[in-house]
């Protein structure tokens, strides 16, 4: 079975017969990085997005930064299961040197501690997944992660078929990742409804880790960079400071007592861009854990 039956069969569209023709946040996302590839709609509408919000690289670099630090945070604890939900596109290592900190998978991260870590990354992007697997199907890793076709709104099905194909156990914690995920679905119902199936499905112990775009630091450049997706008709849905702490439910935070709420830069002490101003985040990153009784 092909991506796009896969995809049928899970209720996802085939991509059309333009999808490359047509900008991709998915793929602009890596344009931060320095990635080239891009086709001219993706260039144009970055240039757009620069226009109404000049830091929007660093903003991608410092999500980014979060991810792998939350990741090894994560598996730290002792966490050997991973969902890494809306995964986005490997980043590829740098030409001729350079940083190769954003070149790392969450599987690189993860095994580190436990080599035989499960690591699961699931995309709605068909060529997203595509990258993925033939990534994959040359890393040298004690035990291959796999890549995914899914919407991550249905997790339902989706954690089903990952424990029924043996992917990931119950028998475990998890750490799910949702890592600039989630401003991407502007239904905040659908939304509410995943985290609420994620929660109740999790097994004691794990972990919910969340970055999400919001408005509360910069809302005239946010609003603005909204207005660009929404021109080219991409949903772009940023969402204050109480609608993200909702997504936790009664759940601890990772270092104890209620949840926090901190721009993503500053969640984690050793990030690289931690003294940067919250504006430059534009974006909150919170961890939470559940415990036996949740």
């Amino acid at each position: 079975m092909n991506l796009v039956q896969e995809g049928l069969a899970l209720g996802i569209p085939a991509p059309g017969p333009d999808a490359h023709q047509r900008p991709s946040a998915a793929r602009i996302y890596r344009m931060w990085f320095g990635v080239e590839g891009a086709v001219p709609a993706d260039q144009d509408l970055a240039r757009k997005i620069l226009n109404a919000f000049p830091r929007e690289p660093a903003a991608a670099k410092i999500n980014r930064g979060h991810h792998l630090l939350i990741t090894e945070a994560l598996a730290a604890r002792g966490i050997s299961q991973f969902l890494d939900l809306g995964c986005g596109y490997p980043l590829p290592r740098p030409q001729g040197g350079g940083d190769l900190l954003f070149a790392q998978n969450t599987h690189d991260v993860a095994q580190q501690h436990w080599r035989s870590a499960a690591v699961v990354y699931a995309d709605i992007d068909h060529d997203v997944v595509a990258c993925r697997r033939t990534l994959l199907d040359s890393a040298p890793t004690a035990s291959r992660p796999t890549a995914v076709l899914a919407d991550v709104t249905d997790t339902a099905r989706l954690l089903a078929r990952l424990e029924a194909d043996g992917h990931l156990t119950r028998e475990r914690p998890v750490a799910v990742l949702l890592h600039d995920v989630l401003p991407w679905i502007p239904d905040d119902a659908r939304v509410q409804d995943a985290a609420s199936h994620l929660r109740t499905w999790l097994p004691p112990g794990s972990a919910l880790s969340i970055t999400h775009a919001t408005p509360d630091f910069s809302p005239t450049w946010v609003k603005r960079v909204q207005d660009v997706y929404d021109e080219e008709g991409i949903a772009f849905r940023p969402r204050d400071r109480q609608s993200i702490s909702n997504l936790f439910g009664d759940w601890a935070d990772l270092y104890g007592g209620p949840v926090r709420m901190v721009p993503t830069a500053r969640h984690q002490t050793t990030h690289q861009f931690s003294a940067v101003p919250d504006y430059v985040s534009a974006a909150y990153a919170a961890v939470a854990v559940k415990h036996p009784t949740s």
